[in-house]
């Protein structure tokens, strides 16, 4: 703790370092999405994040351990992905995924020699928004610090006055909100104050940029300041009562699974019990596994943190666990089955990968119950980013367009507006040719604006949100 505190009155008194690089974080920040989509500026703004953490990293003497490396690469690939996709879909999914890895970096840096067991990295990455936000006004008092030491507002009643107007200002906003709701002429009088003072881009940047800073700053304060929990050599509780819980949760899984052999795989290919219908089968398999499966997740760890060794309860977990591969493998049928009905999409596309996924954390929960020093949370870690990100680069809409046009005998007009409106442009490879070979006569305005949107996103784009996929769109239709 003393070697965390110290990092943390490092950054707080090299002001001049880490102001600024969170003042280039705001700057950055600004320039690459003010007014602008998502696309090249996300790759630009992940590689910037990372080189700021790289100087931080250094001036504060931390190692950079491979395995923060690797988080920063599948940040750095996530974030190119969005350059690559057109999909929304894809793109949020890319961003939360490349803010958890840095948040990931963050934990790894600051918090290495404390952070070992899985428990620990889920508990410092729910703590880390907290610790950051009960930041923000560091900030101001280090600012104001440093104006002061270095003099360069030298009337301290000004200094006062300036840092008094900042402090305000949030609670200047709240306030003037409340009241334009509790009087209508105050609300139309500062209504049309605000459309004037918001409509003049100048002051935009300047908020966004002071945001951004202050983001960055408090991210780093946050990190670094000492956490709340404790260690201490507790003495572990008797495994029997560990072994009685999860006897009873064997039993109903074993019931479970029972059922799933007997009713659903030897009803034969593709054959669904007459009272359910494919979309009630499917959803509710889907979501029983996810239950089921955090629920093992979480027995597992109570079991390795709270009760001592036993081979009977290690045996017991094992069974609990490798009874889920056979709820995955129903659940799985279950999705081929409703994608044989329904066709694709890219919900169920992600059932699959969930599924996918899940069996594969399966096996090093497994080798965590013997091995108990196995470094679960970085298996997680890999395990997850290498297959949501092949997930990702594989561009999953221009499956489902090749899967629906190929599996179908005649397109329907409700198949066209799903081709056109639904999915992204990275399935324009697939669907413009269709359109040109089945339609090339047609006046159908759904295909003409299909086309309008491709070639005004083409004369509206900017480098900094660069997109391949429409221009590999714009490319086909010109």
């Amino acid at each position: 703790m003393e070697e965390l505190f110290r990092k943390h009155n490092q950054i707080r008194h090299k002001f001049r370092l880490f102001g600024g690089l969170s003042l280039i974080f705001g700057i950055t920040a600004t320039a690459l999405f003010y007014k602008a989509g998502i696309g090249l500026n996300s790759f630009l703004f992940t590689v910037t994040m990372i080189l700021i953490l790289v100087i931080a990293s250094k001036n504060l003497k931390i190692l950079i351990t491979p395995g923060t490396s690797l988080c920063f690469l599948g940040a750095v690939l996530l974030a190119l992905s969005n350059a690559l996709t057109s999909s929304w879909k894809l793109q949020f999914l890319n961003s939360v995924g490349t803010l958890l890895l840095l948040e990931v970096s963050l934990i790894r840096l600051f918090w290495a020699e404390k952070v070992k067991s899985l428990t620990d990295y889920l508990y410092n990455m729910f703590m880390l928004p907290i610790k950051t936000l009960s930041s923000v006004g560091m900030l101001f008092a280090d600012t104001n610090r440093f104006v002061k030491e270095k003099k360069l507002i030298k009337n301290e009643r000004l200094r006062n006055i300036l840092t008094g107007c900042v402090i305000a200002i949030p609670i200047l906003i709240i306030i003037i909100t409340l009241l334009s709701g509790a009087d209508m002429v105050f609300g139309r009088i500062t209504r049309a104050m605000f459309e004037w003072f918001l409509y003049r881009d100048f002051y935009i940047i300047l908020l966004l940029i002071i945001l951004g800073t202050l983001l960055c700053y408090s991210l780093f304060c946050g990190a670094s300041r000492e956490s709340t929990i404790t260690t201490h050599n507790k003495e572990k509780a008797n495994p029997t009562i560990g072994i009685t819980i999860s006897t009873l949760l064997l039993i109903v899984y074993i019931l479970f699974c029972t059922i799933q052999i007997l009713y659903l795989f030897t009803g034969g290919l593709f054959t669904l019990p007459k009272e359910f219908t494919y979309s009630e089968y499917a959803r509710q398999g889907f979501f029983e596994l996810l239950a089921v499966t955090c629920l093992n997740i979480i027995l597992i760890l109570i079991c390795v943190n709270v009760f001592a060794a036993n081979k009977w309860l290690d045996a017991i977990l094992t069974a609990i666990t490798a009874g889920t591969y056979i709820m995955i493998a129903s659940a799985g049928y279950r999705m081929l089955l409703y994608i044989e009905a329904y066709h694709l999409t890219f919900l169920r596309l992600f059932v699959l990968l969930f599924l996918l996924i899940d069996a594969l954390l399966l096996i090093g929960i497994i080798i965590s119950i013997y091995h108990k020093q196995f470094p679960l949370f970085g298996y997680s870690v890999i395990v997850i980013s290498l297959c949501y990100m092949t997930f990702s680069f594989s561009k999953p809409d221009y499956y489902i367009a090749k899967y629906l046009i190929s599996h179908k005998e005649e397109i329907t007009n409700e198949d066209i507006t799903f081709l056109t409106e639904e999915l992204s442009y990275d399935a324009a490879p697939v669907v413009i040719p269709f359109l040109n070979e089945q339609y090339v006569n047609s006046t159908n305005s759904g295909f003409e604006t299909y086309y309008e949107r491709v070639a005004d996103r083409a004369a509206k784009k900017d480098i900094r949100d660069y997109n391949y996929s429409y221009e590999k769109a714009y490319e086909l239709i010109r």
